[in-house]
Order: C-alpha cells, then structure tokens, then sequence
C-alpha cells in the first residue's frame, strides 16, 4: 500500500489573521506576498491550500495598497513660502 502524500503543517508563521495586518509595515506585507507566491508554486500544494494562500495575498496586497495611501496622504510638502504642511489630497 503506497504511503499517504504528507502535506506540511500550517506553522503560526503561515497563519494570517486580522491581529497580524494591524500591525504589519508594507515591507513585511511585500514579504509575506513573495511568500504566499512561493507557497503557490509548489508541486505539492492542494487546491484547498491554493485558495487560503490566494485570499491571503489579497488581504496582504489589499493592506499594502492601504498603508501606502497613508503614507502619500501623510507625507510633507514644501508650501510656496518654504513651510512644511501635511500634504492634503485635493481629490477628497
């Protein structure tokens, strides 16, 4: 009887929740979707896996894409007269 196809263990590090994308910068968000792609590209991997590993890159790319447009509307411009100001999206 051949022996059953082991599949690896979803490790703490694997699991994504809300807690974690409170609190993650955009370069560990970045990481983390290189990673899901990794995961992806293995032969092994079960449809069921797919689709976790997928959702998983799009809350992932969807927080980046958040924390990025936070960033553009926090950063400073120089005002004409030489001050710093907040920049402020004129779009809202």
């Amino acid at each position: 009887m051949p022996a059953a196809k082991k599949t690896k263990p979803n490790t703490a590090k694997d699991e994504l929740n809300i807690e974690n994308l409170e609190n993650i910068s955009i370069e560990e968000a970045f990481k983390r979707v290189d990673d899901v792609i990794s995961a992806m590209q293995e032969d092994d991997i079960t449809l069921e896996d797919s689709f976790r590993r997928y959702k998983e890159g799009m809350d992932l790319l969807k927080t980046a894409g958040s924390l990025i447009d936070k960033v553009e509307k926090d950063a400073l411009k120089i005002s004409e007269d030489g001050d710093l100001e907040i920049f402020e999206d004129d779009e809202e």
